[in-house]
């Protein structure tokens, strides 16, 4: 087993974009806990501690040489919540061989088509005046976000206000790792649902994140509105689960 030092060595020995968004963890800046990676044969996993609100272990290889990974990183692993995360049918097969509970499962999506080029009428990288404003927004329409203004992860936030400057739809700039930009925070105020507003809010930070980088996000697999709308952005979607040792 060889230890993997930045996301630079990640992304070497694997395209895996979640193994890249992972690998943010090993880099100077990075507000939690510094994580750490590591090879064998075809497996590579990447521990994340705290990254979008849980300790990480994301993994991806031929499903041998990942159970071999496996059991060697787990015993050095320490958090209160340690997910392990990857596509759904190794995570099964893993869970399966290891013992370890699979969760749920639920949807990867990256931006596999050209972004929108259009401008986007109405929509605005938001300020810090706006803080509170999308704080309470988000806890409206959105409680169980896994961004808010506050999570250290959080960069910036595009929105569209209405008519006395109030913001009434959002998506945040998260976690960003090397060449790569996640989405996430989504939220429109109950009274403006239907209008089309998320819409124009995420194709704008796609347009915007698409020029540095690759652009992924995360949704839940039934939900469906917010699926179509990102498959027509041009976001492909793969399953992945989440197991608990």
């Amino acid at each position: 087993m060889d230890e993997l030092g930045s996301a630079a060595e990640v992304a070497a020995v694997s395209s895996d974009l979640m193994l890249r968004w992972a690998a943010q963890a090993l880099e100077p800046g990075y507000p939690h806990e510094r994580g750490r990676a590591w090879r064998r044969g075809s497996a590579v996993a990447v521990f994340a501690p705290r990254l979008n609100r849980s300790d990480r272990l994301v993994h991806a290889g031929e499903v041998d040489d990942v159970v071999a990974l496996l059991r060697e990183v787990l015993p050095t692993v320490r958090g209160e919540k340690v997910r392990l995360l990857a596509q759904a049918p190794l995570a099964e097969r893993v869970a399966e061989r290891l013992g370890t509970e699979v969760l749920a499962t639920f949807g990867w999506m990256h931006l596999a088509a050209d972004p929108p080029r259009q401008p986007v009428p109405g929509v605005e990288w938001l300020t810090e005046a706006d803080v509170p404003a999308i704080d309470a927004l988000l806890r409206a329409a959105n409680p169980g976000s896994y961004l808010f203004p506050d999570d250290p992860g959080a960069l910036r936030w595009a929105g569209i206000r209405d008519a006395g400057g109030t913001p009434i739809s959002v998506a945040g700039d998260s976690w960003p790792a090397p060449g790569l930009r996640y989405i996430s925070g989504v939220a429109t105020h109950p009274d403006h649902r239907g209008e089309g507003l998320s819409t124009r809010v995420c194709t704008f930070l796609t347009r915007e994140l698409a020029r540095l980088g690759d652009v992924v996000l995360m949704a839940d697999s039934d939900n469906e509105p917010a699926l179509r709308v990102y498959r027509r952005l041009g976001f492909r979607y793969t399953a992945i689960s989440a197991a608990r040792r």
